[in-house]
């Protein structure tokens, strides 16, 4: 594809057809977009507006059948395997983010507000405190399934 081709475009050519629910670019560390946002440019400021990034080049399409809460539990489980230990916001941060996802997925425990509010606040102590750029976006993909999918409504 060319780069500023839209997203659209890619997915019409990836074969992706009718039940689209997100799409997740930049790989683990970028952010969702809605399947109402498919005439995205794909560019860096194309992405950026849309409040997003073309991060590794990864898209990954989702349908309904794919469970979000599941899926972002994975991506947490990834940054907690990934992160080397060495600043404390990513060591325990990426631990408390899987914890209040497991949480929310078994639906036990404190109830997905609390939790969504647990996740913000290490999000943000992630972003801001991390030595690199793991702990700074292991927080994105999630954020943005809050923000712009309503994933746990």
């Amino acid at each position: 594809m060319p780069f500023g081709a839209t997203l659209g475009d890619l997915l019409t050519l990836a074969g992706v057809r009718d039940g689209l629910r997100a799409v997740l670019l930049g790989g683990a560390a970028g952010g969702f977009v809605r399947a109402d946002e498919l005439d995205t440019p794909l560019t860096f400021e194309g992405t950026r507006e849309a409040g997003t990034t073309l991060g590794s080049g990864v898209v990954m399409a989702f349908d309904d059948s794919v469970p979000l809460p599941r899926l972002l539990l994975r991506i947490a489980e990834f940054f907690r395997d990934e992160s080397c230990g060495q600043c404390v916001p990513c060591r325990v941060g990426t631990v408390r983010q899987e914890e209040a996802l497991h949480r929310i997925v078994e639906r036990t425990g404190a109830d997905a507000a609390g939790d969504i509010a647990l996740l913000r606040e290490v999000g943000r102590a992630m972003r801001d405190a991390s030595i690199c750029g793991l702990g700074q976006t292991a927080w994105n993909a999630v954020e943005s399934a809050i923000d712009r999918l309503g994933a746990y409504e």
